[in-house]
């Protein structure tokens, strides 16, 4: 299955490596179906760590990981994917951002990283192999300048022109790691913290035929401040029960980030309750169109509509969006005019004659 990964132009370089490993704070890989909701992924982790948005393209055996890692580990839902676990660098379609090591000091370095060997006791740049797997490397960009070497492709060219580095060890081409044989030490297993419990317990309501229970399980995503609780919402957004739609849509305008763009559809809804949730997800996330958002809310026939819409007012500027603000001042409903007037108290609105 084809899938997308979302990321920085530095972290691509490491996962072009070592493959996708689980980091903290989210701890899981996340892909998804869609393109364009990767990419917005990848512009939100750049802009916290002032890098370039990267899209990889990767395939993927469902499957397969869910059989290896076990079922609780990856749950797929809403052309979203969730893995709890390693996945390796062969599912890698792409490698953008990710220079190929050519020269006999690049190659020589990269081989003992992977050997998990020191310069002095590892392969030097001299080694007739690491010569060879030189001139491979400039020999094959320069024949096929528009291909990628995959990094287990150069592993095994490794494997053959360097064989005293790989004897004796256990390769993993999926981690490109290699495993040497150790002493087994019994060590005592501490019961995982709490946070972690919580998460399983999540997953579990997730996975629980019943709504009320799925709901719960976001509900306790959202009471830990889950960092990938955007992404968990949007698993629920087709979801069949219409009570978990509202909670995922509801649930995202608490979210520090997310994607318009998945949010907007729901935003036309007939259910004035789905609508409702929708227009003001995206007033939180809409960005340069957040205002646009506003309007449409705060002038949405429904009352619930342009009561939850002014619930949002509190991010914007009563100076800065003076008309958006009057369009709640002067509303029929009076929640609507009771949060505005709340708002705008001492910022020079005329108190309007209702």
């Amino acid at each position: 299955m084809i899938l997308y990964h979302g990321t920085t132009a530095r972290r691509a370089k490491q996962i072009a490596v070592e493959g996708f490993q689980p980091k903290k704070p989210s701890l899981r890989v996340w892909f998804a179906e869609r393109r364009g909701y990767a990419r917005g992924r990848a512009k939100t982790q750049a802009r916290r760590r002032h890098d370039r948005a990267v899209v990889l393209v990767c395939e993927v055996d469902l499957a397969l990981l869910r059989q290896r890692l076990g079922t609780r580990r990856l749950v797929h839902r809403g052309g979203v994917v969730a893995v709890n676990g390693h996945v390796p660098v062969s599912v890698l379609r792409s490698f953008p951002g990710y220079d190929i090591p050519a020269s006999p000091d690049e190659l020589a370095s990269w081989v003992n990283r992977i050997l998990g060997l020191k310069p002095y006791k590892g392969a030097s740049r001299r080694h007739p192999g690491i010569e060879r797997l030189s001139s491979w490397v400039a020999h094959r960009m320069a024949s096929q300048p528009g291909s990628n070497i995959a990094p287990t492709e150069l592993l095994e060219m490794a494997q053959r022109w360097l064989p005293e580095f790989f004897d004796g060890v256990e390769v993993d081409r999926e981690r490109l790691k290699v495993r040497r044989k150790v002493t087994t030490i019994a060590l005592k297993v501490e019961a995982p913290p709490r946070e972690e419990e919580a998460v399983e317990l999540a997953l579990e309501c997730l996975d629980d035929d019943r709504p009320k229970r799925r709901v719960r399980g976001l509900s306790i995503l959202a009471d830990m401040a889950d960092p990938d609780l955007f992404d968990w919402c949007v698993m629920l957004l087709e979801d069949e029960a219409r009570s978990v739609r509202l909670k995922a849509l509801q649930t995202m305008a608490q979210c520090e980030d997310g994607d318009a763009d998945v949010i907007e559809p729901h935003a036309s809804s007939e259910d004035k309750r789905i609508r409702a949730a929708a227009l003001a997800a995206l007033a939180r996330h809409g960005g340069r169109s957040a205002m646009r958002w506003f309007r449409r809310g705060l002038r949405d026939p429904e009352p619930c509509v342009r009561v939850r819409t002014a619930r949002m007012l509190s991010r914007l500027d009563p100076e800065r969006h003076r008309s958006t603000f009057e369009l709640a001042l002067y509303d029929p409903n009076a929640d609507v005019r009771r949060t505005a007037r709340k708002l705008v108290a001492g910022k020079g609105y005329a108190r309007p004659k209702w």
